[in-house]
């Protein structure tokens, strides 16, 4: 929700990407065959354009909450939800490469129905699922707990006991709460494209191609999840951050409730994990993106 979040992330995934790619350049990449190759570098590419598409997304609406501090830091609130959107998106409209068939060469499809639900593996998609909805409990518990500031907005957090009233803000409350929800909206109806463009992808045309075929596209899945789970961990931690830090400072001492200081101190523990997690998603979907075509190899030589 504040700048200095938005340039720690920054610098996390720089420092993050640096390392990455110090390690892939010291491997040594296993080619897949040259029938394969060109459809598993194009595999590459898409996951990688739309990790840095997003990435990308981020620090252009950061940098513009930052230059704009009459929004109050709304922008925070929705940019990297947004931006997890536009890669998924940008990787949905992408058209596929398939493998080239010489003329009168048998294409051989499996009987087995493709959907976008059969393509996630089943932990990472729990996962976005889990994410998701521990981040619409935190959305609801600030939005409820909101007070409305001077001009009616409900961005602050207030306390009352007495004889004694004390507030704080920036409270992420309904302010911040319904752009939130839209854009969290948003990125599941963009994630879904992005999943249904990787189930509609028409298959390799050999039988024998098969089991390799389904490991691209349950990787390039996992790409898409680690992204979008990065996103919306972010945001969590934005939100988790504020919210403790603001309640910390409007509890009253030995007025209110004991309750509300353990709370303001696992909001901002868990803000400040969450930060640190979605750095590590990015990350790990960066990973996976560079070595899509490297797994596929590795498959067929344990296979």
């Amino acid at each position: 929700m504040a700048g200095p979040m938005a340039l720690l992330f920054i610098a996390g995934v720089i420092v993050a990407t640096v390392v990455v790619w110090a390690i892939l350049r010291r491997r040594t990449r296993s080619l897949p065959h040259p029938r394969l190759a060109p459809v598993m570098q194009a595999a590459r590419r898409r996951a990688l354009i739309a990790v840095l598409f997003a990435v990308l997304v981020f620090i252009v609406g950061a940098v513009a909450a930052v230059a704009s501090p009459q929004l109050l830091g709304l922008p925070f609130a929705v940019t990297p939800l947004i931006a997890g959107a536009a890669g998924m998106l940008l990787y949905g409209v992408t058209p596929p490469r398939e493998v080239e068939i010489s003329d009168g060469e048998p294409r051989v499809a499996s009987l087995v129905p493709r959907s976008a639900v059969r393509v996630v593996p089943s932990r990472w998609g729990w996962a976005f699922i889990e994410v998701t909805v521990l981040f619409l409990i935190v959305i609801v518990f600030c939005g409820l707990t909101a007070s409305d500031d001077e001009a009616g907005r409900s961005r602050v957090i207030r306390f009352e006991s007495g004889d004694y009233a004390s507030s704080a803000g920036p409270y992420p409350g309904w302010f911040y709460g319904v752009p939130a929800l839209i854009s969290i909206v948003v990125l599941a109806a963009c994630v879904l494209v992005a999943l249904w463009r990787i189930s509609s992808t028409p298959a390799f045309p050999r039988i024998g191609d098969a089991d390799l075929d389904q490991h691209w596209r349950q990787r390039s899945v996992e790409v898409l999840l680690n992204l979008s789970i990065g996103a919306v961990l972010f945001s969590m931690g934005g939100y988790s951050f504020t919210a403790g830090l603001a309640m910390g400072n409007a509890t009253i001492d030995g007025e209110t409730a004991v309750v509300w200081e353990v709370l303001s101190d696992a909001l901002l523990l868990g803000g400040g994990l969450f930060l640190v997690l979605s750095i590590v998603s990015v990350t790990v979907a960066a990973l996976k993106a560079a070595t899509i075509g490297e797994s596929v190899v590795e498959t067929r030589a344990a296979a």
